[in-house]
């Protein structure tokens, strides 16, 4: 008797955690090392928003990052690879019309004030699939 009370009481406590979110998604850049990530978490399952951490990744010189809070579960993130009118290399995220440049070159990531002119080429998209996977998918005319 006392183990299935015991098994009960596990599974109540275990409950607030059922259906938070952690997980990430890559745009690869070249091989493992050298990629633009995107990582969401929400920290209770009765929210419909989660925390993004943009991350400009290139290993083994530096990886850097930018949280955007409360952004709703289910929104696109778009990738796009604008001309290279910039100081350095970046690409471009749009999060909720608000637009960010990462760079990996110097591992930077920050908010455009307005949007760009110019967004560039799609890339693609990071995006929760219909099974709850979050993932990048690429642009098919990207390629």
């Amino acid at each position: 008797m006392f183990k299935n009370k015991a098994y009960l009481l596990l599974a109540l406590l275990m409950l607030p955690l059922a259906g938070c979110v952690y997980d990430r998604a890559m745009y690869v850049i070249e091989g493992r090392d050298h990629y633009i990530g995107v990582s969401r978490d929400q920290n209770w399952f009765w929210q419909d928003t989660v925390n993004i951490h943009l991350i400009a990744h290139r290993m083994p010189d530096c990886v850097e990052s930018l949280r955007i809070d409360d952004v709703p579960r289910h929104a696109t993130i778009e990738l796009y690879y604008p001309p290279q009118v910039y100081v350095e290399p970046i690409h471009i995220a749009e999060v909720n019309k608000a637009y960010y440049a990462i760079s990996t070159a110097s591992c930077r990531v920050q908010r455009f004030a307005t949007r760009p002119d110019d967004l560039g080429r799609h890339l693609g998209s990071f995006k929760e699939a219909p099974d709850g996977r979050f993932g990048f998918v690429a642009d098919p005319a990207a390629r």
